[in-house]
């Protein structure tokens, strides 16, 4: 089967967005121009320069980018596909070929950037790159001279080339195995201040004897910071054994989370909060474009360090299938 990366684009204008870094709960600028549908795709072009922390904690994001829409031609959907019922196929990128995308960008972060987590993330094709089909992200040990550990992973995200606001996604993924691995799919708006900003958590799940038969759907909101979290175990296996359909259908005022098809937790309760002089109303702050990250972290406050039976070989690959997109036909 000959996979494909296909967009569509209901929109032709020119949109500027930007965040400063700043005290206050949340600033964020008004688009230049006025968008007419909640798909926005950009050109590779477009440059992207952010200075992010987005965290459980605390995020404070730097960002500024034009975001250029271009006339995309409908394409095929995938061979394979089997579109929701009440959806209609939007895009996807079914990860064939020799290289990642020009939709994705690698992003470079310092350890202990965010939650205490141990890892570097570099922006190079050794931790996340395509093979067989897959984007594959990789975390890395290396032991120094000076008996010194240091890890690396990717992470990589759809900033500045693909956003939408509502529908359903879904990604076919195998996560990792092993103590101290915390893979994650999830979306980050491309406005805002974490965590008034909002985040939707599809999968994430915490490496370790015992708790990776365990996926978690997650929402953050607020100031101060609150979240919503539902979870699903399977009966019996472990998610890292094969692959499976992670998906979040994401509706004004309501977002539920599903596994291989099985909704397992529905939230309809969240609040954003007060800026000076305005207050955003629900279904703030999950009514506005978002972005696809994925992602595997090593250690920090939630899975703990890894031991010394945590591998780092492809047992430690998080194997990402395909991520899709759907909306709604009304």
């Amino acid at each position: 089967m000959n996979k494909r990366i296909i967009a569509l684009v209901l929109l032709a204008s020119m949109s500027l967005y930007a965040v400063t870094s700043c005290s206050t709960a949340l600033e964020t600028s008004t688009p230049d121009g006025t968008t007419e549908s909640a798909i926005i795709i950009t050109t590779p072009e477009t440059s992207v320069e952010t200075e992010a922390s987005e965290t459980e904690e605390s995020t404070e994001a730097t960002t500024t980018t034009a975001m250029t829409t271009v006339p995309f031609e409908p394409a095929d959907e995938p061979d394979d596909i089997v579109v929701p019922e009440g959806y209609h196929f939007v895009w996807s990128d079914e990860f064939d070929g020799e290289e990642l995308s020009s939709f994705w960008t690698r992003e470079s972060h310092p350890s202990h950037w965010v939650n205490e987590e141990l890892q570097e993330y570099v922006n190079s094709e050794e931790y996340a790159y395509v093979s067989d089909g897959n984007l594959i992200i990789q975390p890395t040990k290396v032991v120094g001279d000076d008996g010194n550990v240091s890890y690396y992973s990717g992470r990589v995200n759809t900033y500045g080339t693909f956003t939408f606001q509502y529908g359903r996604i879904e990604a076919k993924i195998k996560t990792p195995e092993g103590k101290g691995y915390l893979p994650a799919f999830w979306l980050l708006p491309t406005t805002g201040k974490w965590p008034v900003s909002g985040e939707i958590d599809i999968m994430e799940i915490v490496g370790g004897i015992g708790t990776e038969n365990t996926t978690y759907g997650t929402i953050h909101y607020g100031n101060p910071h609150d979240q919503n979290q539902g979870s699903y175990t399977l009966e019996d296996g472990l998610f890292s054994s094969d692959y499976h359909i992670y998906a979040c259908e994401w509706e004004p005022g309501k977002i539920t989370f599903l596994v291989d098809g099985i909704p397992f937790y529905e939230t309809t309760e969240w609040y954003s909060s007060p800026m000076t002089g305005y207050t955003a109303e629900f279904p703030a702050p999950f009514d506005k474009p978002f972005y696809i990250i994925f992602n595997v972290a090593v250690g920090g406050n939630w899975p703990g360090d890894p031991d010394e039976n945590t591998p780092f070989d492809e047992r430690g690959q998080m194997r990402v299938d395909w991520v899709r997109v759907y909306q709604r036909d009304e």
